[in-house]
């Protein structure tokens, strides 16, 4: 006979159970049950291949949220295809991470960060993967933020501005492998084909005969004796050079004292004549005595000349002396 099963223990199984479930949920859970949590909209003007729920939001490189879900149309106008990406971001852990210092909970402070340049940005995590995150910065050359989700908001927005991974990935995408592949293929055809008319065999039967040539010529023994040749003109120019160096040195010390004699004759000569040019000089003394000298020779010469005709007329005024009529006649 089988042995009843006991409710008690089966009820206190149960029990057990849930009470593990609920406390590994909490264990596990407890970031998300017990932060708070907001969720924000960000719009893409570019694909968002890569960005999966769960990838994380970063804020300065530090991660403060994660990624909702990317939806291909949500509250926008009609001709606007932009994608539009949910994520949630923990505030408690914004302001534990930033001492404070930022806060999204407040709609005017809000405002005031979006103002002061937070915008939104994709990044890859890794370009081998291709995988993306979205990245928080506060740029200081910021574009005018643009809204693209329709009145009323559910949820806040933050403006986006492409990234340079984001146009180098459109970029990628724009480009045409397949157009590229033919051509290269094309140039490949072609050079493959230019490589069969090269005679290979004639140039390398050319090229070792060159070479032969050339070791021929290395080897003669006109090179060797042009070298020594060579060898000995250039040993001779240096014997040269050092003899006409031998003889211009004392040459250039030669001329270099009778440069100097020349200069201090040069210079007695000057002094010379600025003494002849103050003996010269209209007050100078010298020439004053010449003046004066000048001047009595000139009475003298008169005195002899009037002397001279009084004994012309009188020629026995040497023995008897000059009357005095004559004194007086005169």
């Amino acid at each position: 006979m089988s042995k009843k099963a006991n409710p008690t223990k089966i009820g206190l199984f149960i029990v057990i159970a849930m009470v593990l479930a609920v406390g590994g949920l909490i264990l596990f859970s407890s970031s998300r049950l017990f932060s708070s949590t907001r969720t924000y909209v960000l719009y893409f003007d570019t694909s968002v291949k890569g960005l999966n729920p769960g990838a994380p939001v970063k804020l300065h490189g530090v991660t403060v949220g994660t990624v909702k879900e990317v939806r291909i149309r949500y509250r926008q106008a009609t001709h606007d295809q932009s994608i539009p990406v949910f994520i949630e971001i923990n505030d408690d852990l914004v302001q534990e991470k930033s001492d404070s210092f930022l806060t999204f909970e407040d709609e005017a402070k809000y405002q005031t960060l979006v103002k002061s340049g937070l915008r939104g940005l994709l990044q890859a995590q890794s370009l081998v993967t291709g995988l993306l995150y979205v990245e928080l910065e506060f740029l200081s050359n910021a574009p005018e933020p643009h809204y693209h989700q329709l009145e009323p908001w559910e949820h806040r927005e933050i403006p986006t501005t492409p990234t340079e991974i984001q146009q180098l990935m459109d970029n990628i995408a724009r480009l045409d492998l397949a157009g590229i592949s033919d051509k290269l293929n094309l140039v490949l055809e072609k050079l493959d084909s230019t490589l069969n008319q090269i005679q290979l065999a004639e140039i390398s039967y050319g090229l070792t005969n060159l070479l032969v040539s050339a070791n021929h010529v290395l080897q003669s023994s006109q090179l060797t004796n042009l070298l020594a040749s060579l060898q000995e003109t250039v040993a001779g120019l240096g014997q040269l050079s050092a003899s006409i160096h031998q003889r211009v040195d004392p040459f250039a010390d030669s001329a270099q004292t009778t440069l100097a004699d020349a200069s201090e004759a040069l210079e007695e000569i000057r002094q010379g004549v600025q003494v002849l040019r103050d003996m010269l000089a209209p007050q100078a003394p010298l020439r004053r005595d010449l003046t004066r000298a000048v001047d009595d020779l000139g009475n003298t010469a008169r005195s002899v000349g009037a002397l001279a005709e009084f004994l012309t007329r009188n020629p026995n005024a040497l023995i008897s002396g000059r009357k005095q009529t004559d004194k007086l006649a005169k």
